[in-house]
């Protein structure tokens, strides 16, 4: 069977509980994450929080889908789109990866593009990203858009590391 991406919902706080019983299932899971700094009154910490909290996506055929929520504590559902699971393109989860491996900002130079304007990068660990200007303050902030989950997220490029794809 055809395997597709599925974003399956947890409950607050219990992603990497219920990622750790979904991979113990032998099905592929992906729960991204990002480093932040917390502070206590006694020290700070770096920990991983998820980039989408609440959210983790499952790579699975129906039978797969199926056994990765039942008997897993913290589970909810998962998210529906248009009265269908919400399904996640294997690019958009590339996107994610891409993302998360190299989140350094680069300031841009030059002005040629301009917002709203659709963008592929061209070099480097973002290489294949895809996403669209939205917002022009002295750097552009290339913005990824997963329209299932109704969320973005954005990055900050050297117009260099950029190509037109298409102007709206």
């Amino acid at each position: 069977m055809d395997k597709k991406w599925y974003v399956l919902q947890s409950k607050p706080l219990k992603e990497k509980k219920v990622f750790e019983q979904i991979h113990k299932k032998n099905i592929e899971v992906y729960l991204p994450l990002m480093e932040t700094v917390r502070y206590w009154s006694d020290r700070k910490k770096k920990i991983n929080v998820p980039l989408f909290p609440g959210y983790l996506f499952v790579c699975a055929d129906k039978n797969e889908r199926y056994n990765a929520i039942s008997n897993t504590i913290g589970a909810l559902r998962y998210l529906m789109y248009q009265r269908r699971f919400a399904i996640v393109k294997e690019e958009e989860i590339n996107n994610i990866r891409i993302s998360l491996a190299e989140p350094e900002r680069v300031k841009i130079e030059n002005i040629s593009l301009i917002e709203g304007d659709k963008v592929e990068i061209l070099r480097g660990i973002f290489k294949g990203l895809k996403g669209v200007i939205v917002q022009f303050r002295g750097n552009y902030k290339l913005m990824v858009s997963i329209v299932e989950m109704n969320t973005t997220f954005s990055v900050e490029l050297s117009n260099s590391d950029v190509k037109l794809l298409k102007r709206i």
